[in-house]
């Protein structure tokens, strides 16, 4: 047994009446094991676990808790056997979600791909800020008359912050690690590198979070399709029918398309792209297509302050408009030029919404992918399994909802929204 006061043995016993076996404690009260596995204490996973990988690495935790039990290393838990542990507990709190998620669906009357056959939810006029704060707002912003009636007729609406459940979703990599070391077949060949030029291969964690008001959830797993069913059995569960949903995303077009598409009969569905990355993604390619640093900046403050006040058509122009003489790669800007189209549904008036007080990114998204993955698993020499990664942010999302009591006495989850402690 493995415990929080240590690792020790105990005797079973088993009662024989003739040739017949009549009771026997080793099998019949505790589940089977294999190999030379050890059961574990809900106090040794409170200390292992909740207090220890989640926040360090596995050969610390390690050194930890057979200091505080008193015993040696060749005594005591080693670190090999905590990372088995947390890959198998979250592996099973993946299996459970996985299971209420489609349980909850099929009550809703969910397909074979696990979402509602039928709309859920009803668009209102209640769901939008006033017509009068709107236009207040957009006058607040200064711009030529112009302009302004650009802006009030971009098409991303301005939406009541009490009536709306705000999704960020995005996905998080993390180094994979190799079936034998020293061992370069795992490795992924990039296709834009030269010949023979190898990258690094990386295993993927998505991760959601997941708020309405001040009570939020966070969603881990290790493909998206599953993630967006977690958030539909997540939304269901909580009575949030009957509110807007917007998804604060980049402008990945996988990750679009697999949102439009899931949620499809959601009721009153927008997405936004997210300044931050818009900006990002802007400077990136502008620094492709434009000679020298100075033309680059010069473009991309004009192009920044259009896109800012919703201005997408106009932006569009002014990139076909440039001056030949100033551009170094055509198809750079053909790039920047078609990214533009392709999201402009997606992009609001982000100075207006500034002004109502409104979410402009999914900074609380990003802050997510940190607590959740990165800080743990994105340390110098650290590598993952696909298993082993998505299982540790599996425990850390379920630290991060306050579910650990529910789950080590009940293993089971609440799946309920809370305010952050």
């Amino acid at each position: 047994m493995d415990g929080e006061v240590g690792r020790f043995s105990f005797t079973t016993h088993g009662v024989q009446q003739g040739s017949e076996l009549r009771h026997r404690t080793s099998r019949w009260l505790f589940p089977a094991l294999q190999g030379k596995e050890w059961y574990r204490t809900r106090g040794f996973k409170e200390i292992a676990l909740v207090h220890g990988v989640v926040d360090g690495s596995y050969r610390k935790t390690a050194e930890l808790i057979n200091r505080i039990r008193h015993q040696r290393e060749e005594e005591g838990t080693p670190s090999r056997t905590l990372c088995d542990v947390s890959e198998s507990e979250g592996t099973h709190i993946l299996a459970h979600l996985a299971a209420r998620t489609e349980q909850i669906l099929a009550h809703y009357g969910g397909t074979g791909e696990g979402f509602p056959t039928e709309e859920i939810g009803t668009a209102s006029a209640s769901t939008r800020l006033s017509s009068e704060a709107i236009q207040t707002a957009v006058e607040a912003c200064q711009r030529s008359e112009e302009e302004t009636v650009a802006m009030a007729a971009n098409p991303v609406p301005y939406e009541d912050p009490s009536t709306q459940t705000y999704v960020a979703i995005d996905d998080v990599s993390t180094k994979k690690q190799k079936a034998h070391r020293g061992d370069d077949r795992d490795r992924d060949v990039d296709s834009g590198a030269k010949k023979g030029k190898k990258k690094k291969a990386s295993v993927y964690t998505t991760v959601a979070h997941v708020e309405h008001e001040d009570a939020s959830y966070v969603l881990v797993g290790a493909k998206v399709g599953d993630v967006l069913r977690m958030i539909w059995a997540l939304l269901l569960h909580n009575g949030l029918t009957e509110q807007g949903l917007i998804f604060l995303t980049d402008g990945q077009k996988t990750l679009q398309a697999a949102i439009l598409c899931a949620f499809s009969r959601w009721g009153s569905l927008q997405l936004i792209l997210d300044w931050y990355h818009l900006e990002k993604r802007c400077k990136e390619v502008l620094s492709l297509a434009m000679k020298g640093r100075e033309i680059r900046n010069v473009t991309l403050e004009k192009l920044g302050s259009l896109l800012w006040h919703g201005l997408t058509h106009q932006a569009i122009q002014f990139l076909r408009a440039l001056d030949a003489e100033q551009i170094k790669n055509e198809e750079a800007r053909e790039e920047l030029i078609g990214y533009l189209m392709r999201c402009q549904p997606y992009i609001p008036c982000y100075a207006v919404r500034q002004q109502l007080g409104l979410r402009n990114s999914s900074q609380i998204g990003e802050k997510m992918n940190d607590l959740v993955v990165s800080e743990r698993q994105k340390n110098n020499g650290m590598s993952w399994s696909s298993e082993g990664s998505v299982g540790l942010a599996a425990l850390t999302a379920l630290v991060r909802n306050q579910e650990q009591d529910t789950w080590f006495i009940t293993e089971t989850v609440k799946l309920e929204l809370r305010p952050a402690a």
